[in-house]
């Protein structure tokens, strides 16, 4: 028995001898250091062929026909940006379909002629020179864009309209101020996209948490592009009409429940855990009390869109709406939209989808402060409920909306 538990280990031990020596023969085989290793064709390839050149908005439409030397990787395509400054893109040669490469350059602030370099690069960048390609863009769409934009006063700001019919983004700026005093005023960025005929509308800011209202303002117009390039300065006079803030008597949510059920006046409440009624209740945003605030659920699945309807009780004027965040808590939404309906006594009152909405538009939110937040309405009318959604694409950093107050402003009389 003991001769036997000797000659397994000393079996085992000649065996692995065996593989290791075969493996060392294996690879003695393969030849010196050199063999065996992954060579670079760093040769510099043929140049591009088929340069052609067309105009956009601003930019300049590139196409060309990649080499078929097998050390081509990439193009290269070096220009002078609208600022002076030397620029260049990097385009596969995965990117080519049919041996065909395009390239879109954009940023041009007029239509001056530019002249594009395109190197045919091995892996390391090595190239045989450039082939060289004049073009002029087409006038920038910013530049367009701004003879259409108008500025309208409305109860609670201004309305400003534009017609992008390019297919480019564009944002259109507002730099404004009381005329009575300069220190009085803001700038907002409004994005025109492209193919669009927008309105928006704005509460001009007078810097300390409030707004301007019923005072003469200047507002200077420019237009910009994706990086920067501006239009000229287009000046407009506007003198917000004042509004004033509607009486919450007798305000409610369709349907309002203190449970975690959705009702047709709501999308989601927080009902257990944010400390007792009316914290996480909807109705916390109609008790003035900025203390307090609803919470969509989070004990409870809840996600993106969300939604309230608010019924004031009656047919009244509404001019505009604004909405304060969470105390100290960016975690909420960053944009909403607004619709409007009269008394729907006449329709299915368990239906707010039947019931005829008037659409208010869309704004941004600034989660980042816990000023009140002005939203003008598109048109000053009679309504009795007041519809906010929130969709997928105004979540914030979190998937909750978190909101203290919500007012209602009506026409000054």
């Amino acid at each position: 028995m003991k001769k036997d538990l000797l000659k397994f280990p000393l079996k085992r031990i000649l065996l692995s001898a065996v593989i290791l020596c075969s493996l060392s023969a294996i690879f003695t085989s393969c030849g010196d250091d050199a063999e065996g290793r992954i060579e670079i064709n760093n040769t510099a390839p043929d140049k591009v062929t088929e340069v052609n050149t067309a105009k956009g908005p601003g930019e300049v439409y590139l196409s060309w026909r990649i080499p078929q030397s097998t050390s081509f990787m990439y193009t290269k395509v070096e220009y002078m940006d609208a600022k002076g400054e030397r620029q260049y893109q990097m385009i596969s040669k995965d990117r080519a379909e049919n041996g065909i490469c395009k390239a879109t350059i954009s940023g041009f602030a007029n239509t001056d002629p530019v002249t594009f370099s395109l190197y045919s690069c091995s892996v390391k960048g090595n190239n045989s020179g450039s082939v060289e390609v004049t073009a002029s863009p087409d006038t920038p769409a910013f530049a367009v864009v701004a003879e259409t934009v108008n500025i309208e006063s409305i109860p609670g700001g201004v309305k400003v309209s534009w017609n992008n019919e390019s297919v480019a983004q564009v944002y259109v700026v507002l730099t404004y101020s009381a005329q009575n005093d300069a220190s009085k005023g803001g700038t907002v960025r409004i994005p025109a996209p492209a193919s669009s005929k927008g309105v928006q509308t704005i509460a001009l800011s007078n810097g300390a948490g409030g707004y301007l209202m019923g005072e003469a303002c200047n507002v200077n117009v420019t237009t910009e592009d994706e990086v920067g390039n501006s239009s000229e300065v287009f000046p407009f006079e506007s003198t917000p009409i004042s509004v004033v803030r509607l009486s919450q008597e007798g305000w409610s949510f369709p349907g309002y429940e203190d449970s975690y059920n959705a009702t047709i006046g709501y999308s989601s409440q927080e009902a257990g855990g944010e400390g007792g009624s009316p914290n996480g209740r909807v109705i916390a945003m109609i008790d003035d009390n900025e203390g307090t605030f609803w919470h969509t659920a989070w004990k409870q699945a809840s996600a993106y869109p969300h939604f309230f309807i608010l019924d004031l009780g009656k047919d009244v004027e509404v001019s505009a709406i604004d909405i304060r965040r969470r105390t100290k808590n960016n975690g909420t939404h960053k944009g909403q939209s607004f619709a409007l309906c009269a008394n729907a006594d006449a329709v299915d009152k368990n239906n707010p989808d039947s019931w005829i909405w008037q659409n208010q538009g869309h704004s941004p939110f600034d989660p980042n402060t816990d000023n009140y937040q002005m939203f003008p309405c598109l048109n000053t009318m009679k309504a009795r409920y007041i519809k906010v959604s929130f969709a997928a694409s105004d979540q914030g950093s979190s998937s909750f909306v978190m909101i203290s107050e919500v007012n209602v402003y009506g026409p000054e009389k």
